[in-house]
């Protein structure tokens, strides 16, 4: 994916919350899952991917999530 960046390869749910809040903040991620369509095959694992021009604006936002996610482990 050209212009792209992957920034986090993780559990569906952690991708989703944070697609979410990246949405909320005006990036728009692209998703990619790791769900093979029409089979209930799955690989638990999302990947997470922005655009270059707003890596460092995700950055912060990305950092921050994982640190709510740690706090809470």
């Amino acid at each position: 994916m050209k212009n792209y960046k992957l920034v986090l390869s993780e559990s569906k749910i952690i991708i989703s919350g944070l697609s979410l809040l990246l949405k909320e903040n005006n990036i728009i991620p692209i998703v990619k899952s790791g769900t093979i369509p029409g089979y209930n095959l799955t690989l638990d694992m999302d990947e997470l991917y922005v655009k270059n021009l707003d890596l460092k604006k995700a950055k912060t936002h990305i950092e921050s999530y994982q640190e709510q996610i740690k706090k809470r482990n």
